[in-house]
């Protein structure tokens, strides 16, 4: 619909010129024709420009009918017989105007709107994208302008009448001048323009016709990803990327190369990418005054808070710059700088991040760890790091590589957002909290009056746990089983030489039990006492109660006394040692598949009572 409703401005334009052929141009009929049709195309054309759907043509022409209509309406005899003598070269010389006029007034290039259809939003602010754009609207400009001369060559030599002159000088000058001049320059400029920057271009894209749509200028840029599927579209809501390109370079680096990699399996997983190009944006540099510090946020009004916040409400964030002399560009190390305000705050979203660099020779490691260390001050934590070494455009050493990394960067992404994944804190976090925590409050009545406000509304300063939003987990072990575990290494120790080191079993595989040791837990135990080294049990009066869940479940004791060992079912009344374990970890462990030690410490079993029993277990029962 959108796309009828954008031919009607040429319909209209070509039925008033119709009309007025037919008709022989009466002023009454013309104004009101021409009034009628401007009103009603400069509503639809204002509904289009809403959508972004109007480009200077669809003005072009509504203006024209405008023109048209008051001129046969204020001043008949004057400019009304002017556009009836040459309504076609009228009609070019608006288009003309169309196109000369709005740059000078700040507005868009003539191929502007054609181009932000086709190319990613990341190079509409670069030089490249700007010069291409200005150069090809100066041509249409001179196309317009000839074609303009052409429809007036019928007046200056003044040809006999009939259809031959109007068809050779109204349409087949104009078309030669349009499809056989405009449209090959605009096909191969861009990319020979490109091409003397030492850029390769992407090649090809079809041009439509030139005066419904001219050719897209920038079709040698990389081309915007296909446009998403209903499902996608949908998807596509639940979640933001924002990445943020430091690189001079802007939209045709290979920063920005590397950035887009992650745009098709972010858009699989659910999420749209905005990338925001500093290159261009209005950032002035930091003045050092601290002024944030103390108030909270930073007096230059400029574009930087307005960036920062799209950081602060994306669901995840990248940070992108090559390497300049070992570190990020100057446009990116501005963009840090003027980010103080946030630089102590720390915000408490923990949302996940990456970080992307890129050098000719080295330094892309040491840029990458940089950038995800400055991931906290927008509140994210570090994914991971894209890095890779390119010496050109695109010319990426292991590009198969690169983009590999990319796709599983994008996939962890995408859950971590997802799943509401964290991150284990780091020392670099403590080290943060500490150093910054005491600077924060040492200044809280001057310089940093502002951040230190933030912490207390935080209640950073109840400890780090709070800072990071983690909680310690509870110690498994004690001082208890610390004390037994350091008494039985030195009982092993001092028995060394008593005990005798037992025959190897390469034989036998170490993961299966041999064929006379017990296939089942219960039978496990009750076999205890067969194998009970009542050497290693001196002085042990004691009893160990089991028990076993799993697929096996029952409660069995060991009573220990005056070098015996008795097995028992059921539960004893005052065990010395309890020992709750499912049957397959009792059996893992007694056939050595499973550390015993280890497997405490993992949780696989617990265990109540005299841990020191426990540490000589492996001593008095002999099982492998």
């Amino acid at each position: 619909m959108s796309k009828i409703l954008r031919y009607l401005p040429i319909v209209c334009s070509s039925c008033l010129i119709a009309v007025g052929e037919v008709m022989a141009f009466p002023p009454g009929l013309m104004a009101a024709l021409g009034l009628i049709m401007a009103v009603g195309l400069l509503p639809l054309v204002l509904l289009l420009a809403r959508r972004d759907q109007a480009s200077m043509i669809e003005w072009g022409m509504t203006a024209y009918v405008a023109v048209a209509g008051l001129s046969f309406l204020l001043w008949p005899g004057g400019a009304g017989r002017a556009v009836a003598a040459a309504p076609v070269a009228v009609l070019y010389g608006v288009l003309f105007m169309a196109v000369v006029l709005p740059p000078l007034f700040g507005g868009p290039l003539f191929t502007e709107y054609f181009a932000k259809k086709s190319t990613p939003e990341a190079v509409w602010q670069t030089d490249i994208f700007l010069t291409i754009n200005r150069n090809m609207s100066r041509v249409w400009a001179l196309l317009f302008a000839a074609c303009c001369l052409s429809a007036l060559l019928p007046l200056a030599f003044s040809p006999p009448r009939g259809p031959v002159p109007h068809i050779v000088f109204y349409a087949f000058i104009p078309l030669v001048l349009l499809l056989g001049v405009g449209l090959p320059f605009t096909l191969k400029y861009p990319g020979h323009y490109q091409r003397k920057l030492g850029i390769e271009p992407v090649t090809g894209v079809a041009a439509t016709s030139a005066a419904a749509d001219p050719p897209d200028p920038n079709q040698t840029f990389p081309p915007e990803t296909p446009a998403a599927s209903p499902k996608e579209a949908v998807m596509s809501q639940t979640g933001k990327i924002v990445a943020i390109n430091g690189s001079p370079h802007g939209g045709v680096g290979n920063t920005s190369l590397m950035i887009e990699m992650f745009r098709p399996t972010l858009r699989q997983e659910g999420f749209d990418l905005e990338v925001i190009t500093l290159n261009g944006k209005n950032i002035e540099y930091c003045t050092g005054c601290a002024l944030c510090l103390e108030k909270g946020k930073c007096w230059i009004p400029d574009e930087h808070r307005g960036l920062v916040s799209k950081l602060m409400e994306a669901d995840g964030i990248i940070l992108g710059a090559p390497v300049y002399f070992m570190h990020v560009p100057a446009v990116m190390k501005n963009f840090f700088d003027r980010s103080l305000a946030w630089g102590h705050k720390t915000p408490d979203t923990h949302k996940p991040g990456l970080a992307v660099s890129v050098a000719a020779a080295f330094g892309e490691v040491e840029v990458a760890d940089y950038l995800a260390r400055l991931l906290h001050v927008y509140g994210a934590y570090s994914v991971g790091t894209l890095t890779s070494l390119a010496t050109g455009p695109g010319g990426f050493l292991g590009k198969e590589a690169v983009e590999a990394r990319a796709q599983d960067l994008a996939r962890d992404l995408a859950r971590a957002i997802k799943e509401k994944r964290r991150y284990p804190a780091s020392s670099g976090e403590l080290f943060f909290y500490l150093h910054m925590g005491w600077l924060v409050n040492n200044h809280k009545d001057g310089v940093m009056a502002d951040d230190y406000r933030h912490w207390r509304e935080k209640d950073y300063y109840q400890g780090f746990e709070k800072f990071v939003d983690q909680q310690w987990s509870p110690n498994m072990g004690s001082d208890e089983t610390r004390k037994a575990w350091i008494k039985g290494m030195i009982e092993d120790y001092k028995n060394k030489g008593k005990i005798k080191p037992r025959p190897a079993t390469s034989a036998t595989p170490k993961s299966a039990p041999p064929a006379e040791m017990p296939q089942n837990c219960h039978a496990l135990i009750q076999g205890m006492p067969t194998v009970f080294q009542a050497g290693q049990a001196e002085g042990v009066d004691a009893v160990i109660q089991f028990k076993v869940s799993g697929e096996e479940s029952f409660d069995a004791y060991l009573r220990i006394a005056d070098g015996k060992c008795q097995y028992h079912e059921g539960q004893a009344e005052a065990p010395a040692l309890t020992i709750e374990t499912p049957c397959d970890v009792w059996l893992d462990i007694a056939f050595g598949r499973k550390d015993g030690q280890a497997a405490f410490m993992q949780g696989l079993y617990k265990v109540q009572g005299d841990i020191s029993l426990l540490m000589r277990l492996n001593t008095m029962f002999s099982l492998r």
